[in-house]
């Protein structure tokens, strides 16, 4: 029997991409997992991606038929690659007569979103109303119900020193008020505790920045990218 072909588009914020992961864990096919080349180091080397694709190779994407298609993704890109390609089942958001809506299966995450058939302030409302998780929408929205599957992120071993607290003092631009005036006294305290308190850099690649994460027992951040890798590596995070 011919195994499913399946398409997964997710473009947006890093933290965004892996905290889609767990998807995979419950889908049964060849997976093709599209997004932007920043994001290949959270995906590079998953036992459950056939193929990674960047979103700028559209025609290549294009060039196989899916049994199913799964954007959660509100971007221009994501949501006209999800509409053109030749599917038989299409879950998330796409394109029609020009603009951007989404299935009734995903109505309960779009409803509350940028592109809601309800409106910004009906939108703002329900979401601040939600208690489900993002992946209990993804999963549902797909037929399947989430039951805490995990994140997937495969990275080389590295020598983890339990005792090595990593702080991640940096916000995005985005929610600057989850900035923390904390972590000075914070760091005071650990080391006076036996703790070696370490304070995230700035990398120029990604790859470091993870493996950054993975030497350490536990984070405290309030930025989401690291918290959503932590998770990843099964770490003790203080978010």
């Amino acid at each position: 029997m011919r195994a499913r072909e399946i398409l997964i588009i997710k473009l947006g914020a890093l933290g965004d991409v892996l905290r889609t992961t767990p998807l995979l864990r419950r889908l049964d096919g060849r997976v093709t997992w599209v997004t932007r080349r920043e994001a290949f180091p959270l995906l590079s080397g998953n036992p459950r991606i056939e193929r990674l694709v960047p979103v700028e190779a559209g025609d290549e994407v294009r060039a196989r038929a899916y049994d199913l298609v799964i954007n959660f993704d509100e971007d221009d890109l994501a949501c006209r690659l999800a509409s053109t390609v030749r599917a038989r089942r299409r879950v998330g958001a796409g394109v029609r007569d020009g603009a951007k809506t989404y299935c009734a299966a995903s109505a309960p995450w779009f409803d509350m979103s940028l592109i809601s058939r309800l409106g910004l302030e009906a939108a703002d409302r329900l979401k601040a109303r939600g208690r489900a998780s993002y992946q209990d929408y993804l999963f549902r929205a797909c037929g399947l119900r989430f039951r805490g599957e995990e994140y997937m992120l495969s990275l080389r071993p590295v020598r983890i020193d339990e005792r090595l607290v990593a702080l991640e003092r940096r916000v995005g631009l985005t929610w600057p008020a989850k900035a923390w005036t904390g972590f000075p006294e914070l760091s005071t305290d650990l080391r006076a505790e036996g703790f070696v308190a370490s304070t995230l850099r700035r990398r120029r690649r990604l790859e470091d920045y993870l493996e950054d994460i993975n030497r350490c027992g536990l984070l405290v951040t309030g930025d989401t990218l690291a918290m959503h890798v932590a998770l990843a590596l099964r770490k003790k995070v203080v978010a």
